[in-house]
């Protein structure tokens, strides 16, 4: 037999390590992610660092790594990360590694395996704005994925914020950021959320800023809350002074921001002569500025279509108004200056407005100057009134805007710069739905049905399907489907009248026939009084509720319901009169009889509010009562 030396022994080692090491070498196995991060998470943030470094005010640029575990199929949202580019931002580099759950690298993903489509949503099919992004086709659970990036910017006003939490069901293991500026730039920053401290120095004429957070727990949907950003540890972080595009500015205060966006607007408000005298005629017998207003809304609405726009100093500058008139389409920031140029016609002034628009209405901290803003809206003060438009839709009643923009904070630009304004909060008595109806009970229990619904204010979009359509096809296809709450039914007729004034109602009369509407036990019939407004939902119980509860309106319903009973029954049990009052809402129901007819009224009232996580079991109680009272019967029996 042979003899190995100990020296050909270390040689042999030696020799295989690299081959050896390469093929063993693993990163962030998923077994080694602590179990307190794998409760209720779909996805763990192994890790996410930035760094930021601003050269001077008009360039900059970011370095990320961003490194997710993906544990089951309800996380693969997170595995695709869109990367972003303009004329503003380019994105220099960007590589994506997979990993498989014992941390073996299984792929490198190839740049012609990374889309790149331009941002296109919501009707945008203009702009110099695109993004590339990984769709991941990885099915084997877990996985984990790296993204490491680099993109320089030309001229930021709003730097990128750190956010620990992606979303809900995600947990964190590490997330930190580094911001590197020059010594004689000022770092504005905001912490939400964060109470650790923040680590500053001055190297080499730079400052430096740093922080981060390890260890965080998923965070999962709470109803009624105020949302995933109530609860986020986030920084908000931006300039003092900035320029894009050979536009300076400054955010030391919602002034000075203003008067940035109004120098990008500067004569870019001149409507053609031709329309200029279209419209004085058009207004000629015009009793009041009101009158006005809303006639040349109207010509706007029907003159004009939403075509989304990103062009033009990163996105925030419209395109002037004389364009708009040409083609007849625009963004919402070339709509808005478009309809403000058609009042400067008659001489009304109004406020080109900047507003964070969707259902999220809160979490906007006014005491920071920053970019909240995603959508442009126009505000016309008048006498003794404000009047606000929406300028995008081509179906939006005059002087109404609907729960995307009410009841938020906005930056209102003027002559002098901006200013911060609120738009309106609907009330109660605005936002109604009173329902009237009639139901033949017939003794094998079917039901004739006509009900007449009146929807108002924030509650006017109930049914906002039937007015952005005029096919009866998709008309019926919403009340079968999403409207009506009855199990079986066949819908006759209905009818819908529409009232676009300034806080909308409409009214929907309906006729239906109604299987089965009372159930039948041997000589008994059990007719539900309440089957068509019903409150069914009673949120889960909690171990710890963690966000406030939050009613985001004020909204009233009432229902007066007839029933006409068959004549060979009488009325044997009948719920009595009930009433819940609570500082989470109001709710009364009322029964009587008159002959053979039974006369069911129902009030549900809530108030915008916003109540202490703690009292949530409290909370729970009430719903459960609402939903015990809604859903009580009426016995009848058979007369022999």
């Amino acid at each position: 037999m042979k003899q190995i030396t100990l020296l050909g022994l270390l040689s042999c080692l030696l020799f295989l390590t690299p081959a050896f090491a390469k093929k063993e070498s693993i990163k962030y196995p998923a077994f080694t992610i602590p179990t307190e991060l794998k409760k209720n998470a779909n996805a763990v943030v192994r890790l996410d660092q930035a760094e930021f470094t601003v050269y001077s005010p008009k360039n900059s640029s970011l370095k990320q790594k961003m490194v997710i575990t993906i544990l089951n199929k309800k996380g693969e949202s997170y595995a695709s990360i869109p990367f972003g580019y303009s004329k503003f931002m380019t994105l220099e580099s960007l590589k994506i590694t997979i990993y498989n759950s014992s941390g073996i690298q299984i792929k490198k993903v190839k740049d012609s395996e990374i889309k790149d489509y331009s941002y296109s949503s919501a009707g945008e099919l203009i702009g110099d704005s695109r993004y590339k992004i990984y769709e991941s086709l990885q099915k084997q659970y877990p996985y984990t994925i790296e993204y490491e990036s680099e993109s320089n910017y030309k001229g930021l006003f709003v730097y990128p914020s750190w956010r620990a939490y992606p979303g809900y069901l995600v947990s964190i293991e590490n997330s930190s950021m580094k911001v590197i500026l020059p010594e004689e730039e000022n770092l504005r920053y905001k912490c939400i959320n964060y109470t650790d401290s923040i680590s500053t120095c001055t190297e080499n004429h730079v400052k430096i800023y740093q922080w981060g957070i390890d260890s965080l727990p998923a965070l999962k949907r709470e109803p009624y809350s105020t949302g995933v950003l109530s609860q986020a540890p986030q920084i908000l972080l931006a300039p003092l002074n900035f320029e894009m595009d050979n536009y300076p500015g400054s955010l030391e205060s919602w002034n000075s921001l203003g008067k940035w966006f109004a120098s990008l607007n500067k004569g870019r408000d001149q409507i053609p002569t031709d329309e200029q005298a279209h419209i004085i005629e058009l207004t000629k017998d015009c009793q009041t500025d009101t009158e006005k207003v809303k006639a040349l809304y109207e010509y706007m609405q029907s003159k004009t279509r939403y075509i989304g726009i990103q062009l033009g100093i990163g996105g925030n500058q419209p395109f002037p108004a004389e364009m708009v008139s040409e083609k007849a389409y625009g963004d919402c920031k070339a709509l808005s200056n478009y309809m403000k140029s058609l009042l400067k016609v008659v001489n009304i002034p109004s406020n080109y407005t900047l507003v964070r628009a969707g259902e999220s209405n809160s979490f906007q901290h006014i005491d920071f100057v920053h970019d909240y803003f995603n959508h442009v809206i126009l505000r016309v003060p008048i006498q003794n009134d404000t009047i606000w438009l929406e300028c995008t839709s081509q179906k939006m009643p005059f002087g109404y805007l609907g729960t995307f923009t009410d009841d938020r904070d906005v930056l209102c630009v003027n002559n002098e710069g901006g200013e911060l304004c609120h738009t309106p909060i609907y009330s109660m008595e605005e936002n109604q739905q009173i329902q009237t109806g009639t139901f033949t009970i017939q003794t094998n229990g079917n039901a004739k049905a006509q009900i007449t619904t009146q929807f108002s204010g924030i509650q006017y979009e109930n049914i906002e399907t039937l007015y952005s359509t005029s096919s009866a096809e998709e008309q019926k296809k919403f009340l079968y489907e999403e409207h009506i709450n009855l199990p079986d039914f066949t819908i006759n007729d209905y009818s819908l009248e529409e009232n676009k004034s300034r806080i909308p109602s409409s009214v929907l009369k309906l006729d239906l026939d109604v299987r089965n509407y009372a159930s039948q036990t041997g000589d008994r019939l059990f007719i539900p009084l309440n089957q068509i407004n019903r409150i069914s939902y009673v949120p889960k119980k909690l171990k710890k509720r963690l966000t406030d509860i939050r009613y985001a309106r004020s909204m009233e319903d009432r229902d007066s319901i007839c029933f006409i009973l068959p004549k060979d029954y009488k009325i044997e049990s009948i719920p009595k009169k009930k009433i819940i009052e609570s500082d989470f809402g109001y709710y009364q129901r009322t029964i009587e009889v008159l002959d053979n007819k039974v006369y069911y009224t129902r009030i549900y009232r809530k108030h915008k509010n916003t109540f202490k996580a703690s009292r949530y079991e409290e909370f729970r109680t009430f719903r459960k009562e609402l939903e015990k009272a809604d859903k009580l019967r009426l016995v009848l029996k058979k007369i022999t």
